[in-house]
């Protein structure tokens, strides 16, 4: 059995599509935002700019609310989790137990609002939250995921905007 067979490079798919591309300029303009603005983080903006941009204007903003609603799901949680463990000094049993509750917990809220689309980006934050929190300053990480999570979304959206504008105007150029 190997697994592995089905998976072929196909030269013939292998092309630069208006998706592919829309994603290249949302990840070169999130790059250069924080570059020129100096700030941390454009990890989580590029991966939200990345997972968000769809196929069109609609998907984008509807994935985008999503992953927003979800990564502040989970940022809740990773402040409940970091109450907690500043409760218990630290304790490792209580990362053992408490992540992977509150990973649950994430899950479980995402689905009861409906937000099954959230439940990755969710998760993903408040693992990144709750494995990386550097000391004394969680509450300021937390809210600076967010906030890159909510630039990653703008800045898809408005890719996905600009290029449809865009194809619309040369569209009616051409008739």
């Amino acid at each position: 059995m190997n697994y592995f067979k089905k998976y072929r490079l196909d030269s013939s798919k292998f092309r630069l599509g208006m998706r592919t591309l829309k994603t290249g300029l949302a990840v070169f303009i999130v790059l250069l935002l924080f570059h020129i603005l100096g700030w941390q983080g454009l990890q989580i903006a590029a991966l939200t700019a990345v997972f968000s941009l769809r196929e069109d204007f609609d998907k984008s903003v509807h994935f985008g609310t999503s992953r927003i609603l979800g990564n502040s799901i989970g940022g809740f949680y990773a402040v409940l989790f970091f109450l907690l463990n500043q409760l218990f000094a630290d304790n490792f049993l209580i990362t053992l137990f408490m992540v992977p509750i509150c990973t649950m917990l994430t899950i479980m809220t995402n689905v009861a609002m409906n937000n099954q689309a959230g439940v990755i980006g969710g998760v993903s934050a408040l693992l990144i939250i709750t494995l990386s929190i550097p000391e004394g300053d969680t509450l300021t990480y937390v809210c600076a995921r967010i906030f890159e999570t909510f630039v990653g979304v703008f800045i898809a959206i408005l890719v996905n905007y600009d290029v449809e504008r865009l194809r619309q105007i040369l569209s009616k150029k051409e008739k």
